[in-house]
């Protein structure tokens, strides 16, 4: 599969690159099991970069491609929901936007800064705003910000329905699938950074075969699951289409957190070195939506009814 990138596209990726690179620079680490860069969540929503999938020229498509690179960042922003769900379900819903799927007692990422919440359930779709006296603050180990609802029915009571009853749980299965892909890129990238500066033996570990097949099996297992969310997208986001590019996202994700925790040794372990604020993402990440085993379940429904 081939992705031509228009010129429209490129710039949009351009304006993208720069503001990553911005947060890059004012990147602290050190402590910290939770992040959330408002300053870069504000530039990505004041540029419109979170606003692509509602225009002809970019579609959903560009904004899977825009989660992907954002999501490759050690800054975290809230681009996924905002930027394939809300344009194109709830674009009257203030953002930051916290998802809820399941249990409305849960822990959801992103919903201490939320403003508004979608809710995913068998049948349909509905949101509702928040305030932070909704919300009750969740300490844990995610690189997220985690969060409860403090009282989900009077929550609920006021959520506002969408009218498409099936779209909003496909862009939610994209949304996650482009994130993982983002977020396991972006552990390659530091990993690959370090074996190239550490040396061992004389030599920078990156040298050793060992190391570079295993690393290159992590990049080609990447890659085919990228490609799969960049052609759910393409393909207009159709059931069959994102159910796959999820449930391979997801099924890949525990053998890459192995080895780039392996190749970094120690240091893996530690909240210093910004590999957790992609592993970490990961493992949260491969439990939504039910996880691939439930994704490769409703797959081979899809196949065999």
């Amino acid at each position: 599969m081939f992705l031509d990138i228009s010129d429209d596209q490129d710039a949009l990726l351009t304006t993208t690159t720069t503001l990553l690179a911005r947060a890059r620079n004012r990147l602290v680490l050190g402590g910290s099991k939770a992040s959330f860069d408002l300053e870069l969540d504000a530039d990505l929503e004041k540029a419109g970069v979170l606003d692509a999938a509602s225009y002809p020229e970019f579609g959903v498509s560009t904004a899977a491609l825009i989660v992907h690179e954002v999501c490759r960042s050690a800054s975290i922003a809230e681009v996924a929901a905002s930027s394939v769900i809300r344009p194109m379900i709830c674009p009257d819903a203030p953002r930051p936007l916290a998802v809820l799927t399941g249990d409305p007692s849960q822990a959801v990422r992103f919903l201490p800064v939320a403003k508004a919440v979608l809710v995913l359930s068998s049948t349909g779709a509905a949101w509702f705003p928040v305030s932070p006296d909704d919300i009750d603050i969740v300490d844990a180990y995610f690189a997220y910000p985690m969060g409860r609802l403090r009282d989900p029915e009077s929550c609920l009571s006021r959520a506002r329905a969408v009218s498409d009853p099936t779209l909003p749980r496909r862009l939610a299965q994209l949304a996650v699938a482009a994130e993982i892909t983002g977020v396991l890129q972006g552990g390659l990238d530091s990993v690959i950074a370090h074996v190239t500066d550490r040396r061992q033996f004389g030599r920078p570990l990156g040298t050793f075969q060992a190391v570079q097949h295993r690393l290159a099996a992590c990049a080609s297992k990447i890659a085919a699951a990228k490609w799969l969310v960049f052609r759910a997208a393409g393909a207009g986001a159709t059931h069959t289409d994102v159910v796959a590019a999820l449930a391979r996202a997801q099924s890949v994700v525990d053998a890459i957190v192995y080895d780039l925790h392996q190749f970094l040794g120690a240091m893996g372990l530690t909240l210093e070195h910004p590999l957790y604020r992609w592993t970490y993402r990961a493992k949260l990440l491969k439990s939504e939506l039910g996880g691939a085993a439930r994704g490769n379940r409703e797959l081979a429904e899809l196949a065999w009814p």
